[in-house]
């Protein structure tokens, strides 16, 4: 279902861009369930599964602050092929929370340490499922988000975009790239991690990698990841059980399935 936030493209659009100063984002803090520190409990283990790497990002991904009633804060998210070229992909908790819709979104591609390389990019419309609005269901923790114009203009058109994907089956080769909390980032960069999706739940896919702290709920999970351009086909991101999952290790996804695929159909209408 629709939502608009706020004034899409108008007075809100600029109040929005002024909104979100230097300092504003270096305050914000992950709008997620996920863990703000190591399990001790889990520590002892975490040698033997692969660890996440910081990087330069792809301009394809980048973080998501909003505000609430209590500050300001930050996800992930990522642009996907529409023929308008406006549409980013994120967890449905990242724009929809138990308060309602989300105030001042914004998207930031490639945000690293403070740098903006490719602009603030304010949300106009926000699509998350209805049963989601409804009942939180951890199986539909995915949304999209259109986003307006800057300097005339499209996202995609400037930066990329991963495709969207469903059916893909439990088990693929993969690569997320999140923003975790900055104080695990070797300050405020995004990180990766090369790793095989598992079966969870009937509806629900895991991977395990060190590293996916608070933040890095709304993170693609991308098959056939291109190394030079820095895409490929997303079929997850970071969400689902427990928010994403209460461990840094060990992260989940709603599966996408004709759910996604509906949702995006509605969504690819407008951005």
């Amino acid at each position: 279902m629709s939502i608009q936030a706020d004034d899409p493209y108008g007075v809100a659009d600029a109040a929005t861009l002024a909104f979100w100063t230097t300092k504003r984002m270096a305050a914000a803090t992950p709008l997620d369930g996920r863990p703000t520190q190591a399990s001790s409990a889990t520590m002892g283990v975490q040698s033997s599964r692969p660890t996440a790497h910081t990087w330069t990002g792809s301009p394809v991904v980048g973080a998501l602050f909003s505000s609430d009633g209590n500050g300001s804060h930050y996800c992930t998210a990522s642009v996907v092929d529409t023929p308008k070229k406006s549409l980013i992909l994120t967890a449905a908790h990242c724009v929809y929370g138990t308060n309602g819709t989300a105030k001042n979104i914004a998207f930031v591609p490639r945000y690293s340490k403070g740098s903006r390389p490719y602009g603030v990019w304010p949300v106009g419309y926000i699509y998350v499922d209805k049963r989601w609005k409804s009942k939180r269901d951890p199986d539909l923790d995915f949304g999209f988000a259109t986003i307006g114009t800057r300097n005339g203009k499209k996202i995609a058109n400037v930066v990329g975009s991963n495709r969207l994907v469903w059916n893909q089956g439990y088990t693929n080769r993969v690569r997320v790239i999140g923003y975790p909390m900055k104080k695990y980032a070797s300050v405020d960069k995004p990180i990766y991690c090369t790793v095989t999706t598992h079966k969870a739940f009937k509806y629900q896919i895991r991977f395990d990698c060190n590293g996916y702290y608070g933040g890095t709920s709304g993170s693609p999970w991308i098959k056939n990841y291109n190394t030079t351009t820095r895409r490929g086909d997303v079929l997850g991101v970071i969400g689902g059980y427990q928010e994403g999952g209460k461990y840094d290790w060990r992260s989940y996804s709603s599966v996408f399935d004709k759910d996604i695929k509906n949702l995006f159909t509605d969504a690819k209408g407008r951005g």
